[in-house]
């Protein structure tokens, strides 16, 4: 019986149990510290908050660091990093709709893009047995959505609707980039499994 590529691509990663991995789910730890403290509506609880999502940048930062230091990229790190991303961004995105004022529609239209990309690039690694890495553009884009989240947090006026529409523009380009550069990566990798 043939395995799904997920999974063949996760037990065949020899990297997985590496320390970059270890950054990435100490990244999810925080989530729900931010959340509660979101939730206190308090500006001591936001400050809390701002402190633990500078946190959680820093693991983004070390996995990387250290996977190139090392040597210790693996394919199990490229799935979670982004799965990851997605799921504090969308989570926090909705404490700051009902505790901040972000509109709930906003809110939907990040998710929706997060799925799309999500369920392609899955689509992609049980079909194709090929993880895809983020482009310049996608990070770009996740840091405007940083930026949303902190001036939402903060709630500092004007800035936070400025740096919501910025991303609410990049969202399809990303999207189309994405498209593109799976067709671009997957046309140059030919990878068989038996």
């Amino acid at each position: 019986m043939k395995k799904s590529g997920l999974f063949q691509l996760i037990r065949n990663d020899e990297n997985k149990y590496g320390l970059p991995n270890f950054f990435t789910l100490l990244r999810i730890a925080f989530l729900p510290f931010i959340i509660y403290f979101l939730e206190l509506g308090t500006r001591a609880g936001d400050w809390y908050a701002l402190a633990l999502m500078f946190l959680a940048a820093l693991t983004d930062y070390l996995d990387g660091h250290f996977a190139r230091k090392l040597k210790k990229s693996s394919d199990l790190g490229r799935m979670l990093d982004p799965l990851i991303d997605k799921v504090s961004v969308g989570a926090t995105m909705f404490v700051l709709a009902h505790m901040k004022g972000l509109p709930y529609w906003y809110v939907v239209i990040v998710i929706v893009r997060d799925l799309f990309l999500l369920i392609t690039g899955t689509l992609v690694i049980s079909k194709k047995h090929f993880v895809i890495e983020s482009n310049k553009l996608g990070k770009w884009t996740s840091t405007i959505f940083a930026a949303v989240i902190i001036s939402f947090t903060l709630d500092i006026p004007y800035v936070k609707y400025l740096l919501m529409y910025i991303s609410l523009i990049l969202i399809p380009v990303t999207v189309i980039g994405y498209v593109q550069k799976y067709r671009h990566d997957l046309k140059r990798q030919k990878v068989t499994y038996t």
